[in-house]
């Protein structure tokens, strides 16, 4: 590998080796000018999905990041301060969507109680939302020494309290645990927007859409293309971008 360019942007994205977080690895890679980490909690399956992208010459390669644990995190940081020396961009891709009420896979299945229902909200929490809150401290170190930071976090319009209101689009009362954990998430986007903001980072919530991705065994409508389409924009915001934003390739979602 080349060695980078002093203005060549470093982004890490979460969650990268597939559906969702590969779209957006491949779309950023093709831009001049920046440089993909590839996170993966599984060190194979980074690497191979980094090797597709590596053969197409794009500026890519893999790392090894489990948002659910410290010790991955903190490795992360220790690799990329020594390689690189900051990170300029931060997209918080990984997700989880477990079977819970609504959802294709509890069809037939009694609903979750107990133990159960507790584990569910826990693991759907721990990567939704602690994970990417976690990540996203963790990085602020090697963000302040960018000379642009950015972050975007994949959130959902499901995460809307203005749409899951009675009278909106999406009021319907399934998905309570994921729609949850995208709601809390949306108020860790606003504290870290507010925080940075004189500091001139852009930090912004994005829905990607219904997109077909093993999140939701490829029910999804939209591909992940274009559902990278509007994170891909919020990473490369120029200087008059805008923070503190939720928002999906059609325009602005209510909180």
């Amino acid at each position: 590998m080349s060695p980078l360019a002093a203005t060549t942007k470093i982004v890490l994205i979460t969650g990268a080796n597939q559906g969702l977080g590969f779209a957006i690895a491949k779309s950023l890679s093709s831009t001049p000018g920046y440089h993909v980490l590839m996170g993966s909690r599984n060190t194979q399956r980074g690497i191979e999905a980094a090797s597709k992208l590596q053969q197409q010459g794009l500026a890519v390669e893999a790392l090894d990041i489990d948002v659910t644990s410290d010790d991955s995190i903190a490795k992360a940081t220790s690799v990329i301060s020594s390689k690189f020396g900051r990170l300029d961009v931060l997209i918080n891709n990984a997700g989880v969507a477990i079977d819970e009420e609504g959802s294709p896979g509890s069809k037939g299945k009694p609903p979750l109680a107990g133990s159960k229902l507790r584990t569910v909200y826990q693991d759907t929490f721990a990567v939704n939302t602690f994970g990417a809150a976690v990540t996203t401290e963790a990085f602020t170190s090697l963000l302040s020494l960018s000379s642009a930071p950015r972050i975007v976090f994949m959130s959902s319009v499901l995460g809307s309290l203005a749409y899951r209101s009675a009278a909106a689009m999406d009021a319907a009362a399934v998905l309570p645990i994921y729609r949850s954990s995208k709601a809390a998430l949306n108020m860790i986007v606003l504290h870290y927007a507010s925080k940075y903001k004189d500091a001139g980072w852009k930090i912004n919530a994005c829905c990607p859409g219904y997109c077909a991705t093993n999140l939701n065994s490829f029910a999804g409508f939209d591909s992940p293309e274009t559902g990278a389409i509007n994170a891909v924009r919020l990473a490369m915001l120029g200087e008059e971008g805008e923070t503190g934003t939720y928002s999906n390739k059609e325009g602005v979602i209510p909180w």
